[in-house]
């Protein structure tokens, strides 16, 4: 919920206010956390002999459910610094926050368990230091970044409302979860006994591999969709989600292939002595089916439309799958189709209930596209201009132009549109000679009723050249200078591992 607030305060320009959310975040962590471990440690016994129903597993139980919930705080705080990176533009730090918690654990458990023979204990204790250091190394990333550097003045409990709202439907999600795999279980138990639960066993394990895309994939774009949506950049939400949609596709797609013809490897692999193909085959249609399911919903939830999130969440994950396995209950094999079936009505649902909002909001004037919900109204009155050019002097001139033209078209004073156009074109000279191998600049020119308002996005290093420009005049920014004299705001940016520029002249 907090990275998804942060990266929608991005999209207003305001890094300011994701800043807010990030140490309210924080503060939140740490409350829950301290909450869990006193309460963990005071019911750590009676809820080990709860699940160890009296058998001679509750001393092992309560060893490794004291440890962990002591550890509760570096447990829950390590979400943080991995989705505040990823709005950083630092995914390799991620990836050392792995590495580091997958080395120290595996080193901590060999001397816990085999040489200090702790037993449990020892295997928790490992889990608990080795999830400490890997928060530890996030954190210290974070300090080395440009907008969350760790200051105790700035925590607070700002923006509550908004984190628990925009990450209800994440959490409704894995609360459903739990609920349709209790009644699932149940009912293929019931009705076919343990070989079809065998099955049912294998077909969940199998599924959980293909988390990496279906939840991954949306995880990745996320961010940026909420940088893109308050700005209204409808033209790169259409190609990102193009691009979700068509690698989701591709690898589950790839993956499904494998198991439908590796089904005759997935019976040796569970030890299962019935066919696997026809499982195999509804499973791979499932995750075809889902992996669309899953971007759609998790980009609705980014764009702000939480219920619609949560309602097709909530259908796809328990309704529909729930009520399809009853309705093949007869089926024999083909009981398994209750999984693609069920993802079908899914989509179809979504479908009509979107539409249903995209005509609501036509009444009202509104232009809304049908499966994305975006406001077209400046793409379809040619009100917005949106490009993109690759580095160089040749490109950077006729990037000018094209502004000079489309804000000649909108009727700006001719007086502003020369010193424009050519301020303009030294801002550009400035970024691509400071960003020589960025693979290209993004450009957007739009105009509302109230302004006319300048885009550019570079990729690199953190660069504040607004910020340089009123700190020290140079012959090299004096071109910088000039546009922030002539506009009416101008600020900057810098999240997703690039510096975005804003400058808006009023109408």
């Amino acid at each position: 919920g907090a990275s998804t607030v942060a990266s929608r305060e991005f999209g207003r320009s305001d890094p300011e206010g994701a800043r807010r959310v990030y140490f309210s975040a924080v503060m939140w962590y740490i409350i829950l956390g301290v909450v869990l471990t006193g309460v963990g440690a005071a019911v750590a016994r009676p809820l080990a002999d709860l699940i160890a129903q009296g058998t001679s597993l509750a001393q092992n139980v309560y060893d490794y459910g004291f440890v962990t919930l002591l550890g509760a705080l570096p447990t829950i705080l390590i979400y943080l610094p991995t989705r505040f990176l990823q709005l950083e533009g630092k995914p390799r730090s991620i990836s050392g926050m792995m590495i580091v918690m997958l080395i120290t654990d595996v080193l901590l458990d060999y001397v816990f368990l085999f040489v200090m023979h702790m037993g449990v204990r020892g295997a928790a204790i490992a889990s608990v230091i080795s999830t400490g250091f890997a928060c530890i190394y996030g954190f210290a990333a974070l300090q080395r970044g440009h907008t969350y550097r760790f200051s105790v003045k700035e925590l607070g409990l700002r923006r509550t409302w908004d984190i628990l709202r925009f990450g209800f439907p994440a959490a409704l999600g894995n609360l459903v979860d739990a609920v349709k795999m209790t009644l699932l279980n149940g009912v293929i138990l019931a009705t076919l006994g343990p070989s079809g639960a065998a099955i049912w066993a294998a077909m969940n394990s199998l599924a959980e591999i293909s988390l990496t895309i279906s939840s991954g994939v949306p995880q990745t774009a996320s961010p940026m969709i909420g940088v893109y949506y308050p700005s209204r950049e409808n033209t790169a939400i259409r190609s990102l989600m193009k691009l979700q949609v068509n690698w989701g596709l591709a690898m589950t797609a790839g993956y499904g292939l494998l198991l439908v013809l590796g089904n005759d490897l997935m019976e040796g692999l569970f030890d299962i002595s019935a066919d696997m193909l026809i499982p195999m085959l509804c499973l791979a249609g499932y995750m075809i089916l889902d992996i669309l399911v899953g971007i759609w919903t998790r980009y609705l939830n980014t764009i702000g439309y939480v219920v619609a999130s949560s309602v097709l969440n909530t259908l796809r994950r328990l309704v529909f799958p729930v009520l399809f396995i009853y309705a093949f209950l007869g089926a024999g094999d083909a009981i398994w189709l209750f999984l693609p079936v069920s993802s079908v009505w899914t989509i179809l649902f979504g479908i009509g209930m979107l539409q249903t909002s995209a005509m609501r909001a036509k009444k009202k004037g509104s232009h809304l596209s049908l499966l994305l919900l975006l406001d077209d109204e400046l793409e379809e009155k040619k009100r917005i201009l949106d490009f993109s050019i690759r580095p160089n002097n040749d490109e950077v001139c006729d990037a000018a132009e094209k502004i000079r033209e489309f804000c000649e078209i909108h009727e700006m004073d001719t007086k502003l549109l020369l010193r424009l156009s050519l301020s303009i074109e030294e801002l550009l000279v400035v970024l691509v000679g400071r960003f020589p191998d960025a693979g290209s600049v993004d450009l957007r020119a739009f105009v509302t009723d109230d302004e006319t308002g300048i885009q550019i996005r570079i990729a690199g290093d953190y660069c504040d050249i607004f910020e340089e420009a009123e700190k020290e005049a140079s012959d090299e920014l004096m071109g910088v200078t000039m546009l922030m004299n002539l506009a009416t705001t101008t600020n900057h940016y810098y999240a997703l591992g690039m510096n975005t520029l804003h400058i808006f002249f009023a109408r």
